[in-house]
């Protein structure tokens, strides 16, 4: 059995996703991208940057110099992999591992920022029923489901 966003094929993952998915997170991308790159982002980019010495601050800062052009590099790594993948003709498209880990890496850096806005954490329940009708949740919730699709789908879980 396989997801619905994702089939298992010779040598990669065909990722099957509608032009208007594909604009969505082509949009959101571009988002996230100036995000990212913004050193002012401050609270949105708190989960994309996280603090690993917080008792520290002296030690975070040099820690914070030292990786934080890695950790942009990275992201933007992900990010311009998955914009070449949505931009691939067809409904469907094949996504090699390589591929993958960058569509999960993007999905994963989308949703923890959307989920920092929203004030997100780990008990609360997006389902719900006040916050299903936000659609910035059902937006998160959507994201929710194509990163476990893709998680799914790179560890060969049926």
């Amino acid at each position: 059995m396989t997801s619905e966003l994702f089939s298992p094929a010779h040598g990669g993952h065909v990722l099957h996703l509608g032009e208007d998915e594909r604009g969505l997170l082509s949009r959101l991308l571009g988002e996230l991208r100036e995000v990212v790159t913004d050193d002012d982002a401050g609270a949105m980019a708190r989960r994309l940057f996280p603090v690993v010495h917080p008792d520290h601050p002296d030690r975070e800062a040099e820690y914070q110099r030292l990786m934080r052009e890695e950790l942009v590099a990275s992201h933007l790594g992900a990010l311009a992999s998955v914009d070449e993948v949505l931009l691939r003709p067809g409904r469907t498209v094949t996504l090699d591992d390589a591929e993958m880990a960058s569509f999960v890496q993007a999905v994963n850096s989308l949703r923890l920022v959307l989920g920092t806005a929203l004030d997100v954490t780990e008990d609360d329940d997006i389902e719900q029923p006040g916050r299903r009708a936000s659609s910035q949740f059902q937006l998160y919730a959507y994201l929710s489901w194509v990163l476990d699709s893709a998680i799914r789908e790179l560890s060969g879980e049926q």
